[in-house]
């Protein structure tokens, strides 16, 4: 009984595990000249666990600023602003009072941190 227990616990924390890296979503941000209007959206993705939201770049840019919003290119933030961030590694959100929840639906936002830039990509992972 006991081992039976330990092995169906063990079988829901592989679950587990892997739904939450199975809603990670991916992003590819082109940034052009100019500044105006130069911010990049992904499209909306549903939130599945609580105190998850993060960002990922997968290379070094050029400094870039990335939040969650509830709207795609629009500058209403859900979140904390994660500002000039220009080396790979995950980077973790927090939901400004009101936004956050399961079942809300958000996009990663990122816009050059600088005014003056030459054109760059910049991808990853993230998930609200």
């Amino acid at each position: 009984m006991k081992k039976g227990l330990i092995s169906f616990g063990a079988a829901l924390i592989l679950v587990f595990g892997m739904s939450v890296t199975a809603f990670a979503a991916s992003f590819s941000f082109s940034f052009t000249p100019p500044f105006a209007g130069s911010m990049q959206s992904t499209f909306l993705q549903e939130v599945t666990s609580i105190n998850s939201a993060y960002v990922n770049p997968s290379h070094s840019a050029t400094p870039t600023n990335y939040f969650l919003s509830p709207n795609q290119k629009s500058s209403t933030t859900a979140t904390n602003i994660l500002t000039d961030i220009s080396t790979s590694g995950k980077r973790t959100f927090t939901y400004n009072s009101g936004y956050g929840g399961i079942g809300n639906k958000y996009c990663l936002s990122g816009y050059p941190s600088n005014w003056d830039f030459v054109d760059y990509t910049v991808s990853g992972s993230w998930s609200p």
